[in-house]
């Protein structure tokens, strides 16, 4: 069983989806549907180092908005991104979010910044060069989907609802404001990979001292 995570600490893992055999049955899935099951076998895995348990037996729940939970009582947070064959996760002793996504080249950046975000975020990604924007999107975006995964709400809430506010001489940023009734929300870019571009979101009171370790997962035989 792996070591927990302190209370000021992340764990961050990467690996290969195609490492990891889909869950369930092979059939007639719907596109997507078979990276999905890889996701979770994935993370079914990785809990599994941590809670002790049989993959098959980690008791996986769905919070309101269908955000996978561990029950309270194993005191652990988690949090799952996949881009392509790569996937993250984040697992803490406190509400976590990540989101990865492939750098690459995006038919019209501009346009989803406008339609996705604030004006004035929408601002930064114009005002750079047009083959920097899709990066310049994608540093905003996968902010504003960690934060939005973390706090276990997703896309039933407006990327377009809320802002980040930088704090003095730290790479965090807090999320202003941050869903009612929940603790404050801090985040960062945090890139896992050559080619992908990603952010950490930390339900934390002091993220400035948060340890970040990260791990990669070979392959697997």
């Amino acid at each position: 069983m792996a070591d927990l995570p302190g209370s000021s600490v992340v764990r961050l893992f990467t690996a290969r989806l195609s490492a990891f055999p889909p869950q369930g049955k092979e059939g007639e899935d719907l596109p997507g549907r078979p990276r999905a099951r890889r996701s979770e076998a994935f993370l079914r895995w990785l809990l599994s180092r941590f809670t002790g348990l049989a993959p098959e037996r980690v008791p996986l729940e769905r919070g309101r908005w269908g955000k996978p939970l561990l029950p309270e009582s194993f005191g652990l947070w988690f949090s799952l991104s996949h881009s392509g064959d790569r996937c993250v996760a984040a697992v803490a002793r406190f509400p976590v979010g990540i989101d990865l996504e492939a750098d690459l080249p995006r038919k019209d950046p501009l346009g989803l910044a406008r339609r996705f975000l604030l004006p004035e975020e929408a601002a930064v990604v114009a005002a750079v060069p047009r083959e920097a924007q899709t990066a310049a999107f994608l540093r905003i975006w996968t902010k504003k989907e960690s934060f939005l995964k973390g706090c276990g709400i997703g896309l039933f809430r407006s990327p377009r609802s809320f802002r980040f506010a930088h704090r003095a001489g730290s790479p965090w940023e807090t999320v202003d404001p941050a869903e009612p009734e929940s603790a404050v929300w801090t985040v960062r870019s945090h890139d896992c990979d050559t080619g992908f571009l990603g952010a950490l979101a930390v339900a934390h009171a002091a993220p400035e001292e948060l340890t970040l370790k990260s791990e990669e997962i070979p392959p697997r035989d």
